[in-house]
């Protein structure tokens, strides 16, 4: 998987170019092929006296410069891994005139076995200096916090501002370093930060409410118009999960912000999303005949966590069931657990609040959100003053904008449709 390697964070400094920041760096494009599918990616080689390092990215596999491991280049050779939660990517070349030809071994981490292998190749590539991307990291205040963000400027860019709202869980900017890289090339200016309590941030996300990670939010927007002397007018804000549903939150609270595109938000409150996904993970190993009951002995343990019952009400209702094997995939908080209050809240008022343009994703294959969220979401910005608003459903897309190809069952790869379709939007509103 590998999205999961891009926890990786690069030491800031003031100013990077992208692709020559580094002395001696080399620049490839390379591409596997299967019979409908082919996966692009840019390798950059950094060598030194001593050594060569090797940075990978590919936005088809949303990963941006991860820093790959066991890089060797000796002669006419050169390997290195790149190695996510379950599988190593294990890649040799030959040189081969100006670049390289080789293959690409997948191996399972658990076994160690060779699961599959694909002939690949690398071509030199001399970048422009008009299509660098220049990366400037900067810290700022918010609510007596420091907090660490990035400032993605395009060489040619539009005058035109695009935010990432922060997500959930230990997220920081990383994760949507891949994105902020492929829009930046679009023109855009762009910002990224790392949520309180991730990445360099100081805080605590686990103790704060979606509130008061919004309060960050807006502080951090603000910041970035400053920084990049654009009005909020020509800045857009976008999300994804959490982060979805809070772009109606922040639209609201900033009126003269332009536009905003929600991805993967539930209808709901973020307990009844996890108690969907919770159902779908477990309506397997449960049944049709008991998942009821059992999910509603999980709501409840999701409604001690969000403070909303107490724990004897919650302890009564497990002794009440626990006799039933289904209990053993319940999961019931400890009466000390940290309250997350963050589980209360639902974005669905606030799209009828929005004046903006918005542009709504959904993946049909979703197993977090319920599946008809978009529709009640539409009637909801149906009562606001928005006049340009679209829904777009797309098939066999996850939560994560991903999508399974059974040709590369050991990738983890966005849907072919998600960018391109926010990509359009965003040129339409342009134009509008």
């Amino acid at each position: 998987m590998i999205t999961t390697l891009i926890k990786y964070i690069f030491i800031s400094i003031t100013i990077q170019h992208l692709w020559s920041v580094r002395l001696l760096a080399q620049s490839y494009s390379g591409t596997i092929h299967s019979d409908n599918t082919t996966i692009g990616y840019e390798v950059k080689l950094v060598k030194t006296e001593n050594e060569t390092r090797v940075f990978f990215t590919s936005i088809d596999m949303n990963a941006f410069e991860i820093p790959c491991q066991n890089a060797t280049s000796e002669k006419d050779v050169l390997d290195f891994c790149v190695i996510s939660d379950y599988y190593t990517y294990a890649y040799h070349y030959i040189r081969q005139n100006e670049g390289f030809k080789g293959k690409l071994e997948i191996y399972s981490n658990e076994s160690e076995r060779l699961l599959n292998s694909f002939e690949t190749s690398l071509t030199r590539t001399n970048p422009n200096k008009q299509d660098e991307v220049m990366k400037i990291n900067f810290t700022f205040g918010s609510n007596e916090l420091q907090l660490y963000g990035t400032l993605w400027k395009p060489q040619r860019p539009i005058h035109k501002g695009l935010f990432f709202v922060t997500s959930s869980q230990g997220n920081d900017r990383s994760g949507t370093n891949a994105e902020a890289y492929y829009f930046t090339n679009l023109g855009y200016t762009v910002f990224n930060y790392d949520k309180r309590g991730t990445g360099n941030s100081e805080g605590d996300w686990k103790k704060a409410t979606i509130e008061e990670l919004c309060s960050d939010d807006i502080n951090a927007i603000e910041f970035f118009s400053k920084i990049s002397a654009l009005p909020l007018s020509e800045i857009g804000i976008k999300g994804s999960s959490q982060g979805g549903i809070k772009i109606p939150y922040i639209l609201s609270k900033l009126p003269d912000l332009g536009f905003g595109i929600s991805i993967s938000c539930p209808d709901g409150t973020l307990l009844e999303s996890d108690l969907n996904h919770w159902k779908n993970l477990n309506i397997g190993h449960i049944g049709k005949n008991d998942i009821d009951q059992a999910s509603r002995i999980q709501e409840a343990g999701y409604h001690y966590l969000a403070g909303n019952i107490s724990y004897e009400l919650l302890s009564r209702l497990k002794s009440d069931n626990s006799n039933e094997d289904w209990l053993k995939y319940v999961w019931l908080p400890e009466r000390d657990v940290q309250k997350d209050y963050k589980l209360n809240f639902s974005g669905l008022p606030y799209f009828e609040k929005i004046t903006q343009p918005v542009l709504v994703v959904q993946g049909l294959s979703d197993e977090v959100i319920p599946s008809n969220s978009y529709k009640t979401i539409e009637k909801a910005i149906g009562k606001s003053k928005s006049t340009n608003y679209q829904f777009i459903t797309l098939e066999k897309t996850s939560h994560s904008m991903t999508c399974f190809d059974e040709e590369f069952p050991y990738f983890q790869l966005l849907s072919p449709e998600y960018l391109p379709v926010v990509t359009d939007w965003l040129k339409k509103i342009r134009e509008h």
